[in-house]
């Protein structure tokens, strides 16, 4: 045994983030297969005052600077309409556009003075 329950405790913690990473990895490594097996690619496009302006997982990615699973988590619970096309999940501007003008503002400078005065 490991000693004291508090020891034992911090093991499992750390345990679970391990756990936890690497089944984030697992799940990005296999989005993009998916994407790959439905021929998705990540490419250049014109921009154009016309038509839909949709993204793709990878671009979404690149836009918001977040992985795969924080993405894909937010498409799910509906904070992030999207729509299937094909096999290929899409998200349009416009609806990412609303989505980040709707994140509530939050100032962490109060906070940050708090814990290091």
């Amino acid at each position: 045994m490991v000693g004291n329950p508090s020891n034992r405790a911090e093991r499992l913690k750390r345990a679970f983030d391990t756990l936890r990473k690497a089944l984030e990895e697992l799940e990005s490594a296999m989005v993009e297969y998916e994407e790959e097996l439905a021929g998705e690619h990540q490419h250049v496009r014109p921009q154009s005052g016309q038509g839909l302006d949709l993204l793709s997982i990878p671009e979404l990615c690149q836009e918001l600077a977040m992985g795969k699973s924080w993405v894909y988590q937010r498409i799910r619970s509906g904070e992030i309409p999207s729509i299937k096309l094909g096999g290929a999940v899409k998200v349009k501007r416009t609806d990412l556009n609303e989505f980040i003008e709707n994140q509530p503002y939050r100032s962490f400078e109060k906070k940050e003075e708090e814990e290091f005065p």
